[in-house]
């Protein structure tokens, strides 16, 4: 169960990924298909895997955590689709941050979180261009529900409920997984840790949807 550190993600050519033809539905901005957006995810998890692997598998799991949400939350399919799309991309603005603050193993300055903290804002300007929705909800993926977040400070019901869905998604990955600067929590750990920030971190109607459906996200975090 405990996953290698997701926190290697070294900056890469970026403009060349953009350019890249796989990515043309983007940067056309034709009708986005299912299909297309299958592409587009293909294309990017291939890209982040060249950059850092772990970090690849990071968001391919919290896609799949947010999915399982998303159902017990009885969001539409397309609500699910756009869900899968931004919870693949919300690290994707990592590739701006200084690869040294990203591998350092121990605990982070305050500059060096202020920079991490950036990657929110990094991933919204490079795909606001193409797709505003996905990129809010990529901005927002760190808001927490009592306005203690970043970038913005948003609380409550003012954070897009697919960013508080891929919150509570990402926290989970993250704490079932090992850091440059700490092992990774217990399975019972990780469900302490969410009920504790029921409605300061989290939505706590996303937190009783994750208890609800714990086992289907256990089984899916072991079956990677």
């Amino acid at each position: 169960m405990k996953r290698k550190a997701a926190c290697r993600f070294s900056p890469g050519n970026h403009a060349a990924f953009f350019a890249a033809p796989k990515f043309a539905y983007y940067i056309c901005k034709k009708e986005k298909t299912k299909e297309g957006v299958n592409m587009m995810n293909e294309y990017i998890s291939e890209m982040v895997a060249q950059e850092d692997k772990s970090t690849a598998e990071h968001s391919g799991r919290v896609a799949k955590i947010a999915d399982i949400l998303g159902r017990a939350l009885s969001l539409s399919e397309s609500e699910l689709l756009t869900l899968d799309e931004a919870a693949k991309l919300h690290d994707v603005g990592k590739i701006k941050v200084d690869v040294k603050i990203l591998q350092k193993p121990a605990r982070l300055t305050d500059e060096e979180f202020a920079e991490i903290k950036k990657h929110t804002v990094y991933g919204f300007a490079m795909i606001s261009p193409e797709d505003d929705m996905i990129a809010g909800l990529i901005l927002s993926h760190h808001e927490r529900w009592d306005g203690s977040g970043y970038p913005n400070g948003l609380s409550g019901c003012n954070i897009p409920y697919l960013s508080r869905v891929i919150a509570v998604a990402d926290s989970i990955d993250a704490m079932m997984s090992d850091r440059c600067y700490r092992k990774a929590l217990s399975w019972n750990q990780c469900l302490e840790e969410l009920d504790k920030n029921r409605s300061k971190m989290y939505d706590p109607k996303i937190v009783d949807a994750a208890f609800i459906c714990q086992a289907m996200i256990f089984n899916a975090l072991c079956a990677d």
